[in-house]
């Protein structure tokens, strides 16, 4: 697996290195303007609300795909966790708590520093 072709944002291999206004078939990230105003973690954030589910309509969807398998074989850690109670989010330089709904029963955090930024990590 090329790491400079995997999206940032679901881990998914993609034919060319996530840039230069591509659209990762995936979560339907594209490259240059949906990352231009909202960071990895919220275009997570919006992609694991959907189920999350495959975008793209023109690129089939490979046999026996697994969107959490593919999230966690690109390093992001991914854990079910239920949802009554609000999560705890962390960065480097403060922890808040907040209710996420959209996610349902999903916690996300990115297990690496890929992009230089200090990683997000979610918890109870």
């Amino acid at each position: 697996m090329s790491n400079e072709n995997l999206c940032p944002v679901c881990g998914f291999e993609m034919e060319a290195p996530p840039k230069d206004y591509r659209i990762c078939p995936s979560c339907g990230t594209e490259f240059g303007v949906s990352d231009a105003n909202a960071t990895i973690a919220e275009l997570r954030d919006a992609w694991m609300s959907t189920g999350p589910i495959w975008w793209s309509d023109s690129d089939s969807r490979p046999d026996n795909w697994d969107a959490i398998a593919q999230m966690e074989k690109a390093g992001i850690v991914v854990k079910r966790q239920p949802t009554s109670e609000p999560y705890s989010i962390s960065t480097s330089s403060s922890t808040s708590s907040v209710p996420i709904k959209s996610w349902g029963a999903w916690v996300v955090s990115e297990s690496g520093q890929r992009d230089g930024r200090s990683p997000l990590v979610v918890s109870r």
